[in-house]
């Protein structure tokens, strides 16, 4: 670690790396109380750190299922504004030409965005058919633009 900040210093010409005295220490942190939560907590984390550095951050945030769901439904709603895809052959939220778990089927049914004009997988969406009926006979919007 040392030698690549120090490399870095050299790089940059900053001298701000390796002028630091790191030192050992812990942070008391959330666990993860799920089987599929590890990288929305691991991207929790760097936030809180990057944002307290040079402190140690104080992270209490909730691990719960709900947080995590809304935590990664975040996450996703970022990378999707600033992402730039083939909207036109491709869903906005899995970047997939065929929804993930429709890999077989022909039949897929699609929604495009009234406002940024993205087109999304209704699976993708958890969009129902009743849902789709409707939505397809008047303006929709997606999570970005609702």
């Amino acid at each position: 670690m040392t030698a690549y900040l120090t490399m870095r210093d050299k790089t940059l010409k900053t001298g701000a790396w390796t002028s630091k005295v790191l030192k050992g220490g812990a942070m008391i942190h959330p666990t993860q109380t799920d089987g599929c939560s590890r990288g929305v907590i691991v991207v929790m984390m760097a936030r809180a750190i990057m944002a307290d550095y040079p402190n140690l951050p104080v992270m209490d945030f909730s691990t719960s299922k709900e947080n995590m769901e809304q935590e990664r439904r975040q996450m996703a709603l970022e990378i999707l504004e600033v992402s730039e895809m083939d909207q036109q052959n491709t869903c906005s939220m899995c970047a997939a030409f065929r929804p993930p778990e429709k890999r077989r089927k022909a039949q897929t049914n699609w929604i495009c965005c009234d406002t940024c004009d993205r087109w999304f997988h209704t699976s993708c969406i958890t969009m129902n058919e009743k849902d789709f009926d409707v939505a397809k006979n008047k303006d929709w919007f997606c999570c970005l633009c609702d």
